[in-house]
Order: structure tokens, then sequence, then C-alpha cells
């Protein structure tokens, strides 16, 4: 299993993975550090009058923020909450401009340059336009709406502790109004190691194993706390020269069959490239890409989706 991490700070063996066709990727850095004092997580209230209505809340979680013309994955902390602006008694366009104004002040930043409904955008991302606002939590939604009020916007905070995206948006011929939160961070890790004794074993008896290693976030830079599990490969191939492997990549099953089949190649490719400059022989390694195609889990769920991505090891 494979989990994806977003960590500027973290130390690439490899280059990110670029697919033809695809917009110039989103610069974070383009966004200036914000030196606001950030209120506790979600970091924006609900109004007075609007208890009772839906909220939802995660430790950790899968999301998609809108970055430049890019659709972004990005995980961490996630909130979801959603009210009629009318039972604040508010217009849409004064609980836009109150939202709006409560980010700025954080140091927020208007990040999309494109609807999620623009018909470009949704081709890019799998010409899907339900999967794609199911993707970023929009129930339904329109390009334009009354007061100049925009219907989608987009925001990020980048703080020294890490960045926050929020996103605003009207639903329900805009009777509705949902603030989507995602604060970055890593996913603690709670599965022990494997040791190359272990993994030797299982290799025996099963002829594959399924590895835990972290990558950042939608490309294929191993990061630098999967080292250990890298160094038990190594372990086990040199105490065995003859033992030949295939490194897997696999995926879930968010974003296109395309992209999941390069991103998978790309990630075994790192894992290959990782091992083999540990004195191990590229000869006895053998990377493929198998995308979303195998999974071990239902990927409705982010524990499934968690489950699917990950590397394996197959004897030769």
């Amino acid at each position: 299993m494979v989990t994806e991490v977003s960590d500027a700070a973290a130390s690439a063996v490899s280059t990110p993975v670029v697919v033809p066709g695809q917009v110039k990727a989103f610069d974070v850095t383009s966004v200036p550090m914000s030196t606001a004092v950030i209120p506790p997580f979600p970091f924006v209230e609900m109004p007075a009058g609007t208890d009772g209505y839906h909220t939802d809340a995660k430790d950790f979680d899968r999301a998609w923020v809108v970055a430049g013309e890019e659709l972004r994955a990005v995980e961490g902390r996630t909130s979801e909450r959603w009210f009629p602006p009318s039972a604040a008694n508010m217009s849409m366009l004064a609980a836009f401009r109150n939202y709006e104004a409560a980010i700025k002040s954080m140091g927020g930043v208007r990040v999309d340059k494109v609807h999620p409904l623009d018909p470009a955008f949704i081709a890019r991302n799998g010409g899907d336009k339900e999967a794609l606002l199911k993707k970023l939590a929009i129930p339904n939604s329109h390009v334009t709406a009354p007061d100049e009020t925009p219907s989608f916007s987009q925001y990020l905070v980048r703080t020294p502790k890490g960045n926050i995206w929020i996103a605003l948006f009207f639903f329900d011929d805009d009777l509705n109004m949902s603030i989507e939160v995602v604060q970055e961070k890593a996913m603690e890790q709670t599965v022990a190691l494997v040791k190359a004794d272990d993994m030797a074993a299982a290799l025996a008896k099963d002829g594959h194993i399924a590895l835990y290693l972290n990558f950042d976030n939608d490309s294929d830079i191993l990061r630098a706390d999967s080292k250990p599990a890298i160094d038990e490969i190594v372990k086990m191939l040199a105490a065995d020269g003859s033992l030949k492997v295939r490194v897997e990549g696999h995926t879930d099953n968010t974003g296109t069959a395309a992209r999941n089949t390069a991103l998978s190649r790309a990630r075994a490719e790192s894992v290959v490239k990782a091992i083999s400059t540990l004195q191990i022989s590229k000869d006895r390694l053998k990377p493929e890409g198998m995308g979303s195609g195998r999974p071990l889990a239902d990927n409705s769920s982010e524990e499934g989706r968690a489950k699917n991505r990950r590397v394996e090891l197959v004897k030769i």
C-alpha cells in the first residue's frame, strides 16, 4: 500500500510524472507565505443561526482542489460544512464576501483560474462532469451566480506549518453555501516495517508481497521516510543473489486510466532506481505499472483506496 503525502521538504530520488496534454502544474510557492495569526481548525466559523446543518470532518483523507487550471489531490485533515445563507439572514453576496474577507485576513489567496464546469477542464480530467463534481464534493453547480458572486472559488493559505486549502461554492439553485477545508498533513503511520526475512518468506510462500512506501502526492517522488523499506528490500536481495523480482506499481481508481498507468509505472521505476543505487543490479529488477486494474479493496472509501495504492514485489 502506498501513502501519498504532499511535502515540499521531502527528499526525492526521482522526478515528477508529466503527462502529455496536461496544463502547467500550479506553483504553490507563487502564493506568499502568510504571516497572520491562524485560527484553530477549521479556521472559519459558521454564521449564527446555522447550528444543525451539515458538517463532516476527518482527521485524514484525500480531497481535490482547483489550483490554477489544475485539478490537484491533497491530503490531510478535512472539513465539509454547508448551510443556507437565509438561515443567517444573509444574502449570497453577503455570505461570500464575509468568508472571502475572513480567508484573506489569514493571508489566503484565490488560486482557481478555471471553473469546475469549464468544458476544457472537464475534458482534461476524465470527461465525466458528474464524477468531477463528486471529486470536488460539489452536489451540483453552475458557472455563474447572481450579484456577481462566484459560484465557486478556491483559496490557498500557505503557513510555516503547511498549506490550507479552502473552497467556497453555492449549490441547489444557490440556496446553500458550502465551505470545504483541507489542512495538509502527513498520515500517521500505524503499520510496522516489513523486515527483509519476512519479505523473503512471503515471496517463497506466496510469490508476492505488498509494501508500504510513501510518495509525494500524485507524483513518483519517493519520500525519504521510505528509505527503511528500501533498505530491507536491498538486504533481502543481497542475501539471495539468484532472486529476481518484478516491481509493480498500483494506484487507486481516482484519475484517468492513462494517468494511473503512467503514475504506477513511474513509481515502480523510482523504486527500482532507489534499490539499484545500493549495489543491486537493475538486471534483477523489472518495473511495471499496473494502474488501478488490480484493486485489493473497494475504492469507495479512503481506507480502500489507501490499500490499493501500493508497490508489490513479485518473484520472477
